[in-house]
């Protein structure tokens, strides 16, 4: 049964939370925590900014020839808010590192940061408190709508990244922006009617990056248009028939949208990535290598390998590996188990393209078998990735662990110095180690800046020599 609120309009009720919210209201962990998640997406977009699928789409906003007004992270690029944004999307979900909201099953770095940036960088002057109300906006409205269609929307095959980003990404241009009332209920209503993306994508196709970019691409256009005068859909998360929840999830709950709102702030369960795979499959890593650290495990002795978990974690990478692209083998648990076992870890250098047909490794993976356990299952949304591993080895030996939350998740963080040197190592490959610098002072410092994007955007083209 589908729950209505007290609110006459949950979706009106979002946008007048969003235009009123100040700087001011913001406690000071959300500020604190915005910054994390600008400083880990700035890495996770820097990184995957020379990846095969990046550049398609750099090539692509190239020949477009738009205004250049905003920067392209990684690459010596400039190009209109739009096309930025596209770009910096796309790469910031290039390669599995990027944060994600366990509840809502959605990575809203991706669609937040690159949006905020673009838009401070192409429309500003705006200060870095400008910037920080603007995430911290977009990831509230992005993880409360998320919630309400969890995992209903996922477990009929679409992507979350492609849905609920795009209510983001509208969330933080629309606040950039200064929307009043009826126009954030319109930036809602036009990003409503241009959420998509398939889950299909994760077997093998480069589409699964470019839906957080195209939900950028989609959020500013819905928040420009809206100000401009174009009306969308009002009530779009609680029309009945052609509304948001009503078409992609058969089963929803409009009280995630508004319950504690602008007092229990959602942004607060948002985590950070510690592996470069889906995030389902990381309480499985984070159970494999301690059982590696604690009984001396070698993958090569390994016989086998049983996961018990839940019904989501099952569908979303329980599936059989078969080698396709990179995405095929980040989004699968038997081969993300399996090179863990291997090699200890689950990270950039695990998922190269010579690993992904590499028989050690395959033969493993055919060897790890994914089952539902009712007990996990019957779990609550923050433990929806729960996990019991069972190593056998060829001796006969059996070792069991239990993970309940992945290494990130909020109920186990990160912590500073951690995602502090995950964005100088994934920044350090790509820029120069000067700019490396500049841009962790500047977002570390946001607060205070006056204008900081057109400095981040130099920044985030110095490459290495």
């Amino acid at each position: 049964m589908n729950v209505a609120v007290s609110v006459e309009s949950p979706t009106r009720a979002l946008a007048e939370f969003a235009a009123n919210l100040t700087y001011e209201d913001l406690p000071a962990d959300l500020v604190a925590q915005a910054k994390q998640c600008i400083l880990d997406s700035l890495g996770c977009s820097i990184f995957g900014s020379n990846k095969p699928w990046t550049l398609a789409v750099a090539r692509v906003v190239s020949r477009l020839d738009q205004k250049k007004s905003a920067s392209a992270f990684g690459m010596n690029l400039r190009a209109d808010p739009t096309g930025a944004a596209l770009i910096n999307g796309t790469s910031a979900q290039g390669f599995e590192l990027d944060d994600c909201h366990d509840q809502s099953m959605s990575h809203y770095g991706a669609g937040v940061v690159p949006t905020v940036l673009a838009m401070a960088e192409a429309f500003g002057p705006f200060s870095g408190k400008d910037i920080i109300l603007a995430t911290v906006v977009g990831y509230e409205l992005g993880t409360r709508i998320g919630n309400t269609v969890s995992p209903h929307a996922f477990n009929r095959g679409f992507h979350p990244c492609g849905l609920t980003s795009t209510f983001a990404a509208a969330a933080t241009a629309g606040k950039l922006l200064r929307l009043n009332v009826d126009q954030f209920v319109s930036a809602l209503g036009l990003a409503g009617s241009q959420a998509a993306g398939l889950m299909a994508s994760q077997y093998g196709a480069m589409a699964k990056r470019f839906h957080s970019g195209k939900a950028c691409q989609n959020g500013i256009l819905a928040a420009m248009s809206a100000q401009e005068g174009l009306t969308g859909v009002r009530n779009v998360l609680e029309a009945p028939y052609g509304g948001f929840c009503s078409t992609y999830a058969e089963t929803y709950d409009l009280g995630y949208a508004t319950k504690g709102l602008g007092t229990d702030f959602e942004m607060r369960h948002n985590g950070f990535k510690r592996y470069s795979s889906l995030a389902s499959s990381q309480t499985s890593v984070d159970a494999l290598r301690a059982l590696r650290e604690l009984h001396g495990i070698k993958g090569e002795d390994v016989e086998k390998v049983f996961i018990e978990t839940t019904a989501m974690v099952h569908r979303h990478c329980g599936w059989p590996y078969v080698p396709a692209e990179t995405i095929t083998a980040q989004m699968n648990l038997p081969y993300t188990a399996a090179v863990t076992l291997l090699e200890g870890n689950a990270f950039i250098d695990q998922y190269t393209d010579e690993k992904l047909r590499d028989p050690t490794i395959m033969d493993l993976a055919n060897r790890v078998e994914v089952v539902i356990a009712p007990d996990l299952d019957a779990l609550g949304p923050h433990e929806m990735r729960a996990v019991r591993v069972t190593v056998t080895m060829k001796s006969g030996e059996s070792f069991t662990h239990a993970q309940t939350y992945r290494s990130g998740h909020w109920k186990n963080p990160l912590s500073d110095d951690v995602l502090k040197a995950k964005f100088r190592d994934l920044a350090g490959r790509v820029l120069a180690p000067e700019a490396v610098k500049e841009v962790e002072a500047i977002v570390s410092t946001l607060e205070t800046q006056g204008e900081p994007a057109p400095a981040l955007g130099t920044a985030l083209q110095k490459l290495r020599a």
